[in-house]
């Protein structure tokens, strides 16, 4: 697989991250403090791959369309994680992935990756 095409390839600043999974960037850095995103780091700045925007508007989709609170969001991510659940069999899986494509934007341009707004 290509490097460009890597969903974990760190690659939008704070401020991409945020427009593409349309939210404010301080949501991000609460989804961080809260153990919830891990994005990687490049001299102090915050970088997020394709697969962090998306865990967003997956934890969007429980909060918003579940009434999940972000306790109960960390308890199921990491029971995602450790393959105990998946979001998708826990919740119908059709509405999630409409969920998390429907709030999709247009994919960003070579040009304004890596980019501060």
């Amino acid at each position: 697989m290509s490097s460009l095409r890597d969903p974990q390839r760190p690659r939008y600043f704070i401020s991409i991250a945020a427009e593409l999974a349309q939210v404010h960037p301080r949501t991000l850095r609460i989804y961080e403090e809260e153990g919830l995103l891990c994005p990687q780091r490049r001299n102090n700045l915050r970088l997020y791959s394709e697969a962090d925007i998306r865990r967003v508007r997956i934890i969007r989709f429980l909060t918003r369309r579940q009434g999940v609170n972000l306790a109960g969001v960390k308890v199921i991510l990491q029971l995602e994680a450790l393959g105990k659940i998946r979001v998708y069999d826990l919740f119908d899986g059709d509405d999630v992935e409409r969920y998390v494509e429907e709030d999709a934007p247009e994919p960003v341009s070579a040009s304004t990756e890596g980019t501060r707004s």
